[in-house]
């Protein structure tokens, strides 16, 4: 049906488990689904390593260089803003309500490369500006989550700024970290006496044909066990060792070999398991569709009224500025590590559980039909990437 494998493993757990079938009971207090919650932590560990080590230095550098900057400013902020708002109208909590937030406010990165790249839209003014917001949400998320399992944590029911504050230094003083590591590999990058890097030598060294991939697992448990440490879920550690983890640390036929590695593990095995448990845990049923519908509602509003606002902005017009509005409102598998940490940590009960999930489906289907409708009225200019001219000379 031409749409992402995830849309498929999501619904095979809907069908196999308690809202339909009753084949497999996901109660991580009984098997199989002890078993299954442990080999989808394992799916949650590959894919946010996998979506750092795609985002890389690079992406963070083109995140804060592009204009699309504003974009991503106000199309997180506004979502954000709703989804708050929204559970508070619902007599959510505090952490519950900074979740919403952050869960409309999200946007998919590799489902969002995806669909650009199928379109044939990947390289052009709109594909990167698409991209560059997609990866700042992503970093936002990522921290946003840190924070609200923190307050969560310290049982905050509203805005204690000695409470905030506490959860706010604990998340800075782990991004500290993740910064001191940052710098001490840059330092390992310089360029031995042997023509190659400090860090590829000692990688030269090891035995074992996949040490390099077995430095990588290990810095990123080390994150991963630091976040925990903290009070922060793991998964925010390994994104960051993930970023951490480039072409030019361990070398780029190396890096390349190790993330094809990384990718099969994840596709062809963890990650349809992790997506199907998702399936598994959601909840169907009639009480819960009012809240669907709003939530799927405030969701697409949100995403693409956050994007046409932001896009003005950015200087973007007419269809390539709905196109942005609509090609960020695929949530895909961010959503879904999002909703399914909220779950495990007590955070969103099951209704906001299911509620989440369905969004998730029906905002990543609905996107590539839409965005292609959009596209047909695109001038040359709208699809073309740009490039620069060299200036003229006095002489024209």
């Amino acid at each position: 049906m031409r749409q992402s494998p995830m849309i498929g493993e999501v619904l095979a757990g809907i069908v196999l488990g308690p809202s339909i079938l009753g084949l497999i009971d996901p109660n991580p207090a009984a098997q199989p689904g002890a078993s299954l919650a442990v080999v989808s932590q394992l799916g949650i560990l590959v894919l946010v390593l996998l979506a750092g080590m795609e985002l890389g230095r690079e992406g963070l550098r083109q995140a804060l260089r592009e204009r699309s900057i504003l974009v991503a400013f106000v199309e997180f902020l506004l979502p954000f803003a709703l989804g708050y708002s929204l559970a508070t109208a619902l007599g959510k909590n505090f952490p519950q309500s900074l979740f919403l937030g952050t869960a409309l406010a999200v946007t998919a990165l590799p489902v969002s490369v995806r669909i650009l790249m199928d379109l044939n839209l990947l390289h052009s003014r709109i594909g990167r500006a698409i991209v560059s917001v997609a990866l700042a949400n992503d970093l936002v998320a990522f921290a946003m989550l840190g924070l609200i399992l923190e307050v969560t944590r310290l049982g905050a029911t509203s805005l204690d700024p000695a409470i905030l504050g506490y959860a706010i230094l604990k998340n800075v003083l782990f991004l500290g970290l993740v910064l001191c590591v940052s710098v001490v590999l840059k330092g390992t990058t310089r360029i031995a006496p042997g023509g190659v890097s400090y860090f590829q030598t000692l990688l030269e060294r090891l035995k074992g044909h996949e040490r390099g991939m077995a430095i990588s697992v290990i810095l990123a448990l080390f994150l991963g066990v630091a976040a925990e440490a903290v009070g922060i879920h793991f998964a925010v550690g390994v994104f960051y060792g993930g970023v951490l983890i480039t072409p030019k640390l361990i070398g780029e036929a190396r890096f390349v070999k190790m993330r094809s590695a990384v990718q099969t593990v994840t596709f062809g095995l963890l990650a349809p398991v992790f997506f199907a448990f998702v399936g598994l845990n959601f909840v169907l049923s009639l009480a819960a569709w009012p809240l669907i519908v709003l939530i799927t509602a405030v969701a697409f509003f949100g995403k693409l009224f956050g994007g046409i606002l932001g896009g003005l902005f950015a200087g973007f017009r007419g269809r390539p500025l709905l196109a942005l509005g609509v090609g960020l409102n695929a949530r895909g598998m961010m959503e879904l590590l999002l909703a399914q940490v909220g779950l495990a940590a007590g955070i969103i009960d099951s209704a906001l559980y299911s509620a989440l999930v369905l969004m998730t489906l029906v905002t990543t289907l609905s996107t590539p039909p839409l965005m292609k409708r959009i596209i047909r009225g695109f001038k040359t200019e709208d699809v073309l990437p740009e490039i620069a001219l060299p200036a003229k000379g006095p002489g024209g």
